[in-house]
């Protein structure tokens, strides 16, 4: 497989250059660290104009807030992930000339990401200040295999000169600061405060990094792998670990080296180093390590891929998405998938809701132990959810973080943070559908079930009854949905409908484990009364509805507001966010991303499509697409509703947000929930895939740029292959002892001993 053009990022294809945004998108990564592709001699420089670092997963800091009016139960603190030093920074002395202290001029003559090995591959002409010139050729990978690990090699070809090279690989300042200013508030900067410990007597150069406020420590350490037999090599001073490289190379003969670095798991212990680390880091070697890197990638591409014919751009960008999604994905059970991936400092490195409604339902379908860990850290923070309630006055229940690494709040701006409380039941959401699609119900047991419990609890206190047209109502006052644009509502739509099917999963699973585990139930001080309590507010939930429009309100009191002229707003002007004052956004129907309709996609049943389409063609004109989660759920709508062209418009943009900076941050990092909602929107909205719980349906309607759609699904404990051309479904049963599906109203049975079927699209 290696080698193929349909996964690689070549540098000649991409429309921006700028040394920023190539950071972002050549970022190599694994879940527990990511690295920014920086220029390797100018990244130190204050003439560098991009942002280098290393990010690990969860290693963060605390950043007091300040407030003007600082109330009860603000959140005292900021987390904000720590930008470390930059492995990538070489220093190269050529006589006279010094990186390191003069400016190297350093031209890009090539980059290209391997996507299928996970190789990036970079050349650049450099040529100092006495114009002696070579090309620096570098070659690097974050590990899948051992997630500690990242490897680097690199190549010097002296193109006019003869003589001595120094090189020095080290790194006594582990804070790396970005020169880059943002006025952005989206995006949280370290201040670089964490402490390097260098370690003596220790075979390679290594050091314990602390934090100075959140009191995290971790073990950094390098290794020079290979290199030519002529080259000098020495280990710098205890003080300043590294090492000095010296050779004579002559003019056209390449001279060749490469590094292991090693990045420890995050510990408490500020003292001690990760010995097993040291020992791993000194025992890797390049080339293996990225062979074995290369087989978990090859696993994931054999697993996850998406093909699609007829649209090679698209294509492209689609398996870069997945590519990138699966380099932020925390596997520990004690991390999650920060909003800009490992990509970037956008959002601090912060977990939100991105995670469980855009990102999930690809790892859900395609490597269901993966997402098992991403709603572990969930499950593992739940003490601190219920602990947030009662700080904030409930007797009973849990209600998560807005934004957060360790599981306390993080945000300052409540109305847009912590009052959007549908992440409790974006959270139950994602655990439910879990569950559904893979049948585990160990997890269920291990903590699911409690999270879905203590969820709903909250709503119970939150809400309340009140009489509406003579009918006693439950309703969720007081809050912010989806949409940033507007904030403390009553009964947002989206809000209430999530609560309603939290409240009846509770129930559900209650009524199950009554008779597999009541054990659990006890524990769990589950009654019958609060069962009750539950199945009435969910049946008797408000859901706001105009009823001479035939629309879903947003919320109560939606249909008096005035719609805000977008078509006259001068572009320059969004996102709105940047340039408008809340109260005035807030003031009028606008929308910063897709909010109700999102009820409409989650819970199709019940839902007609005379419905859809009324509540498509209601908000779309009022919604600005501010946010990078807003396209992808609207083109899933559209495709579902037949609006063909306007659902691929939406797709082509949401798959491409990255790759063409069509944001216009993707310097500051990927937008990752928009990664996986390119994913849902190839399977969500083209291939017409609902779950309905008890059964699996398919009704596809392929773009008419497209001659084939084929991915992969795991269900249960089965995996289909799925190939989807026009008026025509092939599915086969790969594993497992399969299962009925329903494609186009009809059902598939498929089993060992009979795998693989055809469909044919009936006609209308």
């Amino acid at each position: 497989m290696a080698g193929d053009l349909a996964f690689q990022i070549h540098l000649p294809e991409l429309k921006k250059q700028t040394p920023d945004f190539l950071e972002t998108i050549y970022s190599v990564g694994n879940g527990h660290l990511g690295v920014r592709d920086s220029n390797p001699l100018q990244g130190n420089s204050d003439l560098y104009l991009g942002s280098p670092g290393l990010f690990v997963n969860g290693f963060y800091d605390y950043y007091p807030l300040s407030y003007g009016e600082k109330y009860s139960n603000y959140p005292e603190n900021d987390q904000v992930i720590n930008r470390l030093f930059d492995p990538r920074y070489l220093r190269i002395q050529i006589g006279d000339s010094d990186s390191a202290t003069s400016f190297f001029d350093s031209k890009i003559l090539d980059k290209n990401l391997d996507m299928q090995t996970g190789k990036l591959t970079e050349t650049f002409e450099v040529t100092t200040p006495l114009q002696e010139r070579f090309h620096l050729i570098l070659e690097s990978f974050a590990s899948l295999a051992d997630k500690r690990l990242y490897g680097i090699q690199y190549t010097i070809l002296p193109l006019n000169f003869t003589g001595p090279i120094t090189i020095t690989k080290s790194h006594p300042a582990v804070n790396q600061l970005s020169r880059t200013s943002v006025n952005d508030v989206r995006v949280k900067e370290s201040e670089g405060l964490l402490h390097g410990w260098p370690l003596k007597d220790t075979v390679i150069p290594a050091m314990v990094i602390t934090t100075s406020r959140s009191q995290q420590a971790l073990t950094a350490a390098w290794k020079l792998d290979q290199v030519n037999e002529d080259v000098q090599v020495n280990q710098l001073s205890a003080e300043v670990p590294g090492y000095q490289l010296k050779v004579a190379p002559q003019k056209n003969t390449p001279i060749q080296f490469s590094f292991m670095y090693g990045l420890s798991a995050i510990s408490t212990n500020l003292a001690a180093a990760d010995q097993d680390l040291l020992t791993t880091v000194a025992e890797s070697e390049f080339q293996p390590e990225l062979e074995h890197s290369t087989k978990k990638w090859q696993f994931f591409w054999q697993h996850s891929d998406v093909e699609i014919d007829g649209d090679p751009d698209v294509q492209n960008s689609l398996r870069f998405n997945l590519f990138q999604l699966n380099q932020s994905a925390g596997r520990d059970g004690l991390t999650n998938i920060p909003a800009k991936g490992l990509t970037g400092n956008g959002y601090g490195g912060q977990y939100f809701w991105d995670t469980e409604i855009f990102m999930l339902p690809f790892f859900i379908y395609t490597q269901p132990q993966t997402a098992r860990k991403l709603l572990q850290f969930r499950v593992q923070t739940m003490d601190l959810a219920v602990q947030q309630a009662r700080d904030l006055g409930f007797a009973a229940g849990a209600t998560f973080a807005w934004r957060t690494i360790n599981g306390r709040e993080a945000s300052s701006y409540w109305p847009a943070g912590l009052a959007q409380f549908h992440i409790n039941a974006d959270i139950a959401y994602a655990v439910d559908h879990y569950v559904t699609v893979t049948g585990d119900q160990q997890f269920l047991r291990d903590g699911g079930f409690e999270l879905i419990l203590q969820t709903a609890r909250f709503w119970l206190e939150y809400g309340n009854y009140t009489e509406i047209e003579g009918v006693n109502r439950f309703g969720i006052n007081t809050v912010t949905g989806p949409d940033e644009y507007s904030a403390l509502v009553n009964n947002n739509y989206y809000t209430n409908v999530m609560a309603q099917h939290n409240l009846a999963s509770a129930v559900e699973y209650a009524q199950q484990l009554q008779n597999s585990d009541p054990d659990l139930l006890t524990k769990l001080a589950v009654t019958p009364a609060e069962i009750q309590s539950m199945t009435d507010a969910a049946k008797l939930m408000i859901l706001p509805y105009d009823k001479c429009s035939e629309v879903k309100l947003q919320f109560q009191g939606f249909e008096q507001l005035s719609r805000l002229p977008l078509t006259e707003i001068d572009k320059g002007r969004f996102p709105l966010l940047l340039h408008s004052h809340p109260l005035t956004l807030y003031h009028y129907q606008v929308n910063k991303q897709a909010d109700t309709i999102m009820a409409d996609i989650l819970y199709p049943a019940g839902n007609s499509l005379a419905q859809q389409i009324r509540d498509y063609e209601f908000y779309e004109p009022i919604t600005t697409h501010d946010s990078s989660l807003s396209r992808t759920m609207f083109a899933i709508l559209a495709a579902r509703i037949g609006e063909e062209t306007a659902a691929y418009d939406f797709f082509t943009q949401s798959v491409q947000t990255d790759l063409r900076d069509l944001q216009g941050n993707t310097a500051n990092g990927v937008h990752a929930g928009n990664l996986g909602g390119s994913w849902m929107d190839v399977v969500y909205g083209f291939a017409g895939l609902v779950n309905n719980a008890d059964q699996f349906t398919l009704n596809p309607n392929l773009p008419k740029q497209w001659q084939r759609l084929s991915f992969k699904l795991q269900i249960a404990d089965s995996e289909y292959q799925f190939e989807i051309q026009p008026q025509q479904v092939t599915v086969r049963l790969l594993s497992g002892p399969g299962m009925q599906l329903v494609i186009w109203d009809t059902p598939v049975i498929l089993s060992s001993t009979d795998t693989t079927k055809t469909v044919i699209q009936p006609e209308v």
